[in-house]
């Protein structure tokens, strides 16, 4: 049997990896692992967000510009994704709090579901969904 791996690459606007990279520091406390230059330029920041790997890569403007080419593309307008990031945090309102200070918008408030989970879920600056839940107390402690 193999080891599988999986890591995420998130697309921004050509130039905004690292205004992506420090928002996610700052909202989720990712922590930076590589940057990855071409030519003097910035072309991707490799972070960790808990134990889970991703790539902040730019879009290449010229597929940007030019959907035939194929993408991956960056989010044009908020929610203009095929992917929504689920994140399991201890403390919602903690995590919900620092998002917005760093600059996310509300898509959902802060909810609780009939198992007593709460959820929210956020636009970040760039345009991705974040997903984030809350296990009820006693899931969470059991998860432990």
């Amino acid at each position: 049997m193999s080891e599988i791996s999986v890591s995420l690459s998130l697309f921004v606007e050509h130039g905004q990896q690292q205004a992506a990279a420090d928002f996610y520091a700052a909202a989720f406390g990712a922590q930076k692992v590589q940057d990855h230059f071409r030519d003097g330029l910035l072309m991707a920041v490799d972070l960790l967000i808990g134990s889970m790997p991703i790539s902040v890569a730019g879009a290449n403007p010229k597929r940007q510009a030019n959907p035939a080419l194929g993408g991956p593309f960056h989010p044009r307008s908020a929610g203009a994704v095929s992917a929504v990031l689920r994140v399991t945090v201890r403390d919602l309102d903690t995590v919900v709090a620092q998002a917005l200070a760093a600059g996310a918008t509300v898509r959902d408030a802060i909810e609780q579901d009939d198992t007593g989970s709460r959820s929210a879920a956020l636009f970040d600056p760039f345009g991705h969904i974040w997903s984030l839940t809350q296990l009820k107390a006693d899931a969470a402690r059991l998860a432990a």
